[in-house]
């Protein structure tokens, strides 16, 4: 891995990430009761790049792996 910003390999090691800010929101992914529900995927884990200091944020695999498998079905 390296960083996007200066294309440094010399990251920090991934640690444990907490805001509440920054996320991203897939809005209508899935049916809810009364209406469409939005996927909100936050990051929770991240990296620093000890080169420029860009920090590098990881969503969980499990949030990862509902964005691959895509909307369900309807």
């Amino acid at each position: 891995m390296h960083c996007p910003v200066c294309s440094s390999e010399n990251l920090s090691d991934e640690t444990d990430y907490a805001s509440f800010d920054n996320h991203a929101r897939f809005r209508d992914w899935e049916p809810g009761i009364l209406q469409w529900k939005d996927l909100t995927i936050g990051a929770e884990r991240c990296r620093i790049c000890l080169q420029c200091g860009y920090l590098l944020l990881l969503c969980s695999a499990e949030k990862l792996a509902r964005l691959k498998a895509g909307r369900p079905e309807v």
